[in-house]
């Protein structure tokens, strides 16, 4: 008997385009022989749509055409087996769509609701992985309050108008800032010069009212992808070479020469202390399902530093995490079949 479903993309975040494309690489993966699927698309007002699956490519302006509204969600919910959310960004990674599902008892892929929540927010999840002894760059919490204003948060969770002059005397410039809770790198500036800092923080506030400024370290960006649940399967790493200062938006999807490499043109001793962190990091939030690591290595140093955990990796047929586990050993369809497989693992 094939196994009953869900498929859900979309969604109301920044990232809601990128969902779409994942989708598609993981409705072309996916066994039609094993799985009656349910494909639903969330649109950014909120509303779920069932979609069409013949000939429907998800990335064009056309991908409802054809769509049944879903009056009545939870009962779509509780008549599947699994869901398999193919979301990026809040709303959909984290924690908010995960608790639905555990109120309608549906198994799911991916990270668990607290999992999903603190490493969505990057500010909270440093304090995570700091309490587990695992490395960061130096950083400031930034936030905008209810009236307005922008303030740093100390550790003591006390806060100071002395933006500029916090970050200055803890960072110094240059820096980063990046919206909290964004992903795909939305939200997400380097600063230069002092005078820029209350505007790009400003901007990175309309995605975000909380912002982290971080160092900026010469490094090389590395990823490693893990998987399973209580037994971890960790993949080699791999090494962003982006076009262009950082890893961008547009670097990421849209710049054909930003490369990929896999393994890492790092030392082999590196490339095993990453991925000691990777499942350091993936068991301090109590990760389930699968999630890719990211890390900088200081060129200067050759320091690790852990960057971030993303719960619900892009799919798309460039994106990092299936192809490391491709070169694991799993294939995009038997990655697909083993994330559903452990989806009701407790």
């Amino acid at each position: 008997m094939k196994k009953k479903l869900l498929v859900v993309c979309g969604g109301q975040s920044s990232e809601h385009s990128i969902s779409r494309i994942s989708c598609n690489s993981v409705m072309k993966h996916l066994d039609k022989d094993k799985y009656e699927i349910t494909l639903v698309g969330i649109a950014k007002d909120g509303k779920w749509y069932i979609l069409k699956q013949e000939d429907n490519d998800l990335s064009k302006d056309t991908w409802l055409d054809g769509a049944e509204v879903v009056e009545g969600v939870f009962d779509l919910l509780r008549s599947q087996d699994v869901a398999f959310p193919v979301l990026h960004g809040l709303y959909g990674e984290d924690g908010t769509i995960q608790g639905l599902f555990e109120l309608a008892q549906l198994p799911y892929v991916g990270c668990r609701v607290f999992a999903s929540s603190a490493c969505m927010d990057k500010i909270f999840a440093k304090k995570v992985f700091e309490s587990a002894g695992i490395p960061q760059v130096k950083s400031v919490y930034v936030k905008k309050r209810n009236d307005g204003r922008l303030v740093v948060v100390e550790k003591d969770m006390e806060e100071t108008e002395e933006v500029e002059a916090s970050i200055m005397k803890e960072l110094g410039m240059p820096c980063f800032i990046k919206a909290s809770r964004s992903g795909s790198s939305v939200g997400c500036y380097r600063c230069d010069k002092v005078e820029d800092l209350l505007p790009k923080l400003e901007e990175a506030a309309k995605y975000d009212t909380h912002v982290v400024v971080e160092e900026c370290v010469d490094c090389i960006e590395l990823e490693t992808a893990v998987l399973g649940n209580d037994d971890i399967i960790v993949s080699r790493v791999g090494q962003i070479m982006p076009h262009g200062e950082f890893y961008t938006f547009e670097s990421k999807y849209e710049d054909a020469e930003s490369k990929t490499c896999i393994p890492a043109k790092v030392d082999e001793e590196i490339q095993e202390q990453i991925r000691k962190y990777a499942v350091r990091a993936f068991k301090a939030i109590d990760g389930h399902g699968l999630s890719r690591v990211d890390f900088f290595l200081d060129k200067k140093t050759n320091h690790v530093y852990l960057n971030e955990i993303n719960t619900l990796p892009g799919f798309t047929s460039i994106s990092m995490y299936p192809q490391l586990m491709e070169d694991y050993g799993y294939s995009y369809s038997e990655l697909l079949d083993k994330l559903i497989e452990i989806a009701d693992e407790n």
